[in-house]
């Protein structure tokens, strides 16, 4: 079986309401008076929305579900999973409890489902394609009940049709510009034309339907919503719908639109909308929201991101409570530590140049969260300087642990030992041996930061570097490194400037306090990586190197690199390829972690508990977002990675047993058994990057600088830094 129905579908969702919309079916029905006309909808300006106190529900679909073909109800909803020839079809409850297997269909293709009542019990009709195309019907125990041949036309794998069961046993199929009424053998008894595409119908009552409609004029498109009249088979009244829809649903007595900030209820004879739910107030994703139903008194949402596999669905439960007062200065400074919705506010300080989305991500937090509410405050310059305004954040993130020690010493961060004993979500023991080493900020009795991601300064290898020792030195490496790109007209240093990292730890000595930068062995480290940048230095222009030479991913130097697992091709190239530490002057490979972002908690804040929760949150994310400002690129266009995850399952199951491949900018690739052995003994092996080796190595860059374009000559430099380094050790001792 291809995988075509999925496509169909996911290409049915995309055409409607412009943004992802999934419009969804739904047997609620509404009342209007006969002959009166649906006036054209203007936008409405956000009115104030009523104050809300929340619940939330959570289940997890069945593995591999298909989130964007989905069927909901008030009392749960029908998704599938896709075998070979079959679908498995499952009714997941908003109990959270576990979805339960339904009914499977053979054969064929699925190209759209309804659920529908019937005589108090949900049954399940399936629209089919095949060599007949026909309506499967499963009653409540997922057994078939009844088959309906219908026209062959609707065997059209290019178009995409809408499926309405009805109570009554009839069907109603919308496809292109025409509505098809069917009774319950399949036969055609009626066609209603729309002015558009029918994008989703729903029940209007028993002798009317409504229809989601899309109109295309040029290059810009609308959406309205048409009444049907069964009996006169006709379309009589339509109302315009706001071009920021994202949803639409049947609600009481009336429709309810989801927006792009807003749920807005709207009645088809009335000309005003009533703003129900301010999604801004709740932290609620509107491209996320799956369905809305219930009543003005208890609105139920349903959220899911379906973009994201096996991703967790929600149910926020929101009950109409009294707004909270603003009227005196104790409600005014109470509201600084409150958010609007009565949610107990955590503050968050990061650095300005933090590359991931940490607001998108707060705000998906806060969507789950009932007692608290993330606010995620930016800072520039140093935290130094933040925190020496006043600030107090309940939340600070650095930028690495080698930044942690100096505020522990300081008595300012929050021991977070006890706050993993006072709760069972997040398990300490699951934190990979060395990263739990690092994050202890030089403490063996506690643990003041929390970083969910690592990086490790590593090369790939085929051992063609190394000499007949099997061993390889920093300048024999050096010399090898300038063969190879000469040999194989590789332009640029890439990331060569790592192996002088990994070396300068060799040339002092924190206990002694003493350098030696003007030793032999340091020149000649220098004159070998002058030598060989004269020859490949500068960045490569690609376009002009795609053109010289082809495929520029083996004509540009990529080097030694902070190696991150969804860049990997290099590793699978070849049996031999595998990861390695850099080449030290010792002869010896150097393997470096560094923990990126950690956050900690600040012994001022008075919501730690549920700080730690969030910072946990986070942290055990197994994707973060990168670049891109808009909600809606992510998982979609937005560009995502991962480092490796500080978590041991997180590693067993994306690398360890993973069957998944890592995607890159060259295709899938997988790790091999060896190569996942090899990455456990290097993390094993690895050693903290240091704040000393990081400040070291930017003074020997500034002062090589100089040496390496040639202004000074080498043993100025080398003793302009001795100097410099030894000052620095002695200042730190």
């Amino acid at each position: 079986m291809c995988c075509g129905p999925v496509v169909f579908k996911l290409m049915k969702k995309l055409f409607c309401f412009f943004a992802l919309a999934l419009l969804l079916l739904t047997g609620c029905s509404f009342s209007a008076g006969e002959g009166r006309e649906i006036l054209s909808g203007e936008k409405q300006p956000a009115a104030e929305a009523p104050a809300y106190e929340r619940s939330t529900s959570q289940f997890r679909l069945a593995e591999d579900a298909n989130s964007y073909m989905t069927d909901y109800t008030p009392d749960g909803f029908f998704y599938f999973v896709m075998g070979e020839n079959e679908y498995q079809f499952y009714y997941q409850t908003y109990d959270g409890k576990d979805a339960i297997p339904f009914c499977t269909v053979m054969d064929g293709y699925v190209r759209d489902f309804s659920e529908v009542t019937r005589d108090g019990e949900v049954r399940l009709a399936v629209l089919q394609i095949d060599q007949e195309p026909c309506i499967l019907e499963y009653d409540g125990t997922g057994n078939i009940c009844g088959k309906a041949v219908i026209d062959g036309m609707f065997n059209d794998l290019e178009a995409f049709p809408i499926l309405l069961a009805r109570p009554d046993g009839r069907y109603v199929i919308g496809m292109a510009d025409k509505v098809f009424l069917l009774d319950s053998e399949g036969q055609t008894v009626g066609t209603i034309e729309v002015d558009g595409a029918v994008r989703e119908l729903f029940a209007a009552g028993e002798n009317e339907l409504c229809a989601a409609v899309e109109k295309n004029e040029g290059r810009s498109s609308s959406m309205c919503l048409t009444r049907l009249n069964v009996q006169k088979g006709k379309a009589e009244k339509t109302r315009e719908l706001p071009g920021d829809l994202m949803g639409l649903f049947a609600f009481e007595d009336g429709f309810v639109s989801v927006l792009g900030d807003r749920v807005v209820f709207f009645h088809p004879d009335k000309e005003d909308d009533e703003v129900l739910v301010d999604l801004n107030r709740q932290n609620l994703l509107a491209g996320q929201i799956q369905y809305v139903f219930g009543n003005r008194e208890e609105i139920k949402i349903v959220s899911m991101d379906p973009s994201v596999q096996g991703q967790e669905t929600y149910l926020f439960t929101l009950r109409e409570t009294a707004a909270p007062e603003e009227s005196d200065g104790a409600k005014e400074s109470e509201q600084e530590l409150y958010a609007p919705d009565g949610r107990r506010i955590v503050y968050l300080a990061i650095p300005q140049g933090y590359p991931w989305q940490v607001e998108f991500h707060a705000k998906k937090y806060n969507q789950i969260s009932d007692k608290t509410f993330v606010q995620v405050e930016r800072f520039e310059g140093s935290l130094e300087d933040f925190l020496g305004k006043g600030n107090r954040p309940d939340i600070i993130m650095f930028n690495d642990q080698t930044e942690v020690a100096a505020y522990v010493q300081k008595g300012v961060l929050t021991d977070l030992l006890p706050l993993f004993q006072g709760q069972e979500k997040y398990s300490l023991e699951g934190i990979i041996p060395k990263a739990r080493e690092l994050l202890g900020a030089e403490s063996t009795a506690g643990m003041y930061a929390m970083a969910g991601r690592f990086r490790m300064l590593l090369r790939t290898s085929d051992g063609t570097e190394y000499d007949s020792d099997g061993k390889c030195d920093g300048v024999s490496y050096l010399k090898w490194y300038d063969r190879f790109m000469t040999e194989n007209e590789i332009g640029g240093m890439g990331t060569m400037e790592n192996l002088l990292y990994a070396n300068v730890g060799a040339f002092y000595d924190e206990n002694t306090a003493e350098a030696s930068f003007t030793s032999g062995e340091f020149k000649e480290l220098m004159e070998t990586y002058k030598d060989v940048c004269g020859r490949h230095a500068g960045s490569v222009d690609r376009e002009r190197a795609a053109a010289e030479n082809g495929y520029t991913g083996r004509e540009i130097a990529g080097g030694p690199r902070w190696f991150a697992s969804y860049n990997c091709q290099q590793l699978t190239e070849g049996p031999n390829i595998k990861m390695e530490g850099l080449p030290g002057t010792d002869g010896e490979n150097h393997i470096y972690m560094k923990l990126d972002y950690p956050m900690s908690i600040m012994s001022t804040s008075d919501c730690k508990e549920a700080a730690f929760d969030f910072i946990m949150y986070y942290n055990s994310l197994a994707e973060f977002l990168m670049m891109g400002e808009v909600e809606t690129a992510y998982g979609k266009a937005g560009n995502t990675g991962a480092f490796f995850s500080v978590y041991e399952e997180n590693l067993k199951e994306e690398i360890y047993e993973s069957e998944r491949p890592y995607s890159s900018i060259g295709g899938e690739f997988y790790f091999t058994e060896e190569q996942n052995d090899q990455l456990k003994y290097l993390i094993d092996c690895a050693v903290s990057d240091t704040k000393v080796q990081r400040d070291i190595y930017d003074m020997l860059m500034e002062e090589m600088d100089a040496y390496f374009q040639g202004d000074k000559d080498l043993d100025s430099a080398c003793e302009i830094l001795q100097n410099r380094a030894e000052l620095y050790l002695q200042e730190h001792m």
